[in-house]
């Protein structure tokens, strides 16, 4: 084997190989934030989620779940909400304008 067949860390061929590791790890991240997994169709949010959503603080969103303003889940002491339900909420509390 040649000094010249072997792959040195400053060789541009090994530059390339991390610069597109980078970006497959990036794409990766990215993926994971836009995409949450979904069990049979429904997705699942945590409270940081639906807080962001809403624009409301974890101590809003406590207030909503103590009231039943809001369906959830909790599993092992972890609050889920069902995308869905959340949206129904919205839905369900929309007021139309008095201006037509």
């Amino acid at each position: 084997m040649d000094n010249e067949d072997v792959l040195r860390d400053n060789s541009p061929e090994i530059k390339e190989i991390l610069t597109l590791a980078d970006e497959i790890s990036e794409n990766m991240e990215q993926s994971i934030k836009i995409n949450k997994p979904s069990l049979n169709g429904e997705r699942y949010l945590n409270n940081k989620q639906v807080c962001d959503i809403l624009h409301i603080s974890p101590r809003s969103l406590q207030d909503y779940r103590d009231k039943g303003r809001i369906a959830f889940y909790k599993l092992e002491g972890k609050i889920l909400f069902s995308e869905s339900d959340v949206y129904k909420m919205l839905e369900d509390n929309y007021n139309k304008s008095w201006e037509q």
